[in-house]
């Protein structure tokens, strides 16, 4: 059953998300007590699960990629138990997990043999750093995950209090967590048969699978006219949709990254809301099928009523007389909007020509601006009120084109990339011929796909 190296990628990372490792064990044995205790499974540990069948492979060959139901089941009860998966013999998402576990397993040996096979195995002083560091910071971060529990397991409580926020603990009761919280982690992971060894052997394994499938795509090249065409034919295709669809063009937000059209605005606004819950009760009533429009904006203008004050308040302080006029209108954005963001660093908001995204009146507010530092009047809307500052007119700079024109590169190389590694990956798969006991590893044996009409 072929599998592309891209699907086992997948695994890798949800495997390294959740228990912060990133390959599966290499080493089993009896010893281990790894045997499944949960009623769905029949296989031992001993059980060869995971085996070729391609001819020609010598006895040695095939011992070696035999996969032994204790390596799988290592590998597979620290996942489901660390994604809370519910380990039951018809539960999809477990399924899904153990069809990818064998899989990750089956590849594992492939690759690591190839990196023997093309002198890759053997790692520098320096690989091995990398490693190290690899796999330090994953320990530290389990083992920070027990920290809680081994404070409260010491008795030990934070020194701070209500009126002292910066209190904290001894180096000694700090040292005392740290080792508590160690020893709880070894204890943990002693369940599922591993060691801080295991992790080490994990982040090796993973570094030799990257050399191995780098080497795979070493000579993939992206040239900068493949880069120039791409970049020329979506600003063709951008120019093309605004002049037939402008709603088109604002969908496809990657048209906005190399081309704007003539007249498109930088614009920074202040909304004054009414509460949602108004709001809410303004939008039902003006969409109720019959409704009369007109006790609907009778209904706004009350809810707007009550916030009307403050909207003039905000709407002064920004008009006012200042050297800075857009430092003024910032600060007032951050003092009255409702909308106002802080983790933005700008809360320009670009507005094209004809957008179909604003009200009549507040695009008109917009474009009726005649000059950049122009701040419009007050508009009342059925959620509040909105004025507007014209900052520029946007454009596309050469710089943005650079920065386009490298994300294009990237992206096209990464792709390239994939495919070339996906596609080494099936022919070495083939060289194996995997098969899986389905019956032992709890999951059907996926569907073939259907190639004929591709």
């Amino acid at each position: 059953m072929k599998k592309k190296f891209s699907i086992a990628a997948v695994l890798l990372a949800v495997t390294m998300a959740m228990t912060g490792c990133s390959e599966s064990i290499l080493n089993s044995g009896k010893e281990s007590g790894t045997e499944s205790k949960v009623n769905i499974w029949t296989a031992k540990d001993e059980d060869i699960v995971i085996y070729p069948t391609a001819d020609g492979l010598s006895a040695e060959q095939k011992e070696y990629y035999n996969v032994t139901f204790a390596e799988f089941y290592k590998e597979y009860s620290f996942i489901c138990a660390n994604a809370g998966l519910n380990d039951t013999k018809d539960d999809a998402s477990a399924k899904l997990y153990r069809q990818s576990v064998a899989e990750m397993l089956a590849n594992e040996k492939i690759i690591l043999k190839k990196a023997e096979e093309l002198g890759l195995a053997e790692l520098s002083a320096d690989e091995m750093k990398t490693v190290e560091e690899n796999y330090q910071k994953n320990i530290d971060g389990w083992v920070n995950t027990f920290s809680a529990q081994a404070k409260n397991e010491l008795g030990i409580k934070d020194s701070s209090s209500s009126s002292d926020t910066s209190g904290s603990l001894s180096k000694e009761d700090e040292e005392k967590i740290k080792n508590k919280a160690k020893e709880l982690f070894s204890e943990y992971i002693k369940n599922f048969g591993l060691t801080e060894d295991t992790f080490l052997m994990w982040a090796k394994n993973s570094f030799i699978e990257e050399k191995v499938m780098e080497y795979s795509y070493k000579d993939i090249k992206v040239t900068d006219a493949e880069v120039d065409k791409y970049i020329n034919d979506l600003i063709a295709e951008a120019e093309k949709t605004y002049k037939e669809d402008v709603s088109k063009y604002e969908k496809a937000t990657q048209y906005g990254t190399v081309w704007l059209p003539e007249g498109t605005r930088n614009v920074k606004h202040v909304f004054i809301g009414i509460s949602t819950i108004d709001a809410a009760e303004i939008s039902a009533a003006r969409t109720e099928s019959g409704a009369d429009q007109a006790e609907v904006d009778k209904l706004r203008d009350e809810k707007l009523a009550e916030i009307k004050e403050k909207a003039e308040a905000a709407y002064k302080k920004a008009t006012a007389e200042s050297d800075d006029k857009e430092k003024n209108f910032d600060a007032v954005l951050k003092e009255y909007s409702h909308d106002y963001n802080s983790a933005l660093t700008d809360q320009t908001v670009t507005i094209i020509k004809g957008t179909k995204s604003l009200t009549d009146a507040l695009y008109n507010a917009i474009f009726d601006l005649e000059k950049p530092g122009d701040i419009s009047e007050l508009i009342a809307t059925d959620t509040g009120y909105y004025f507007f500052y014209y900052k520029d007119d946007a454009k596309i700079t050469d710089d943005n084109i650079a920065a386009q024109k490298k994300n294009v590169y990237d992206g096209m190389l990464k792709e390239r990339q994939n495919k070339q590694a996906d596609e080494t990956l099936t022919k070495w798969q083939e060289e194996v011929k995997y098969e899986y006991d389905y019956e032992k590893l709890n999951f059907e044996k996926p569907k073939e796909e259907d190639t004929s009409s591709k």
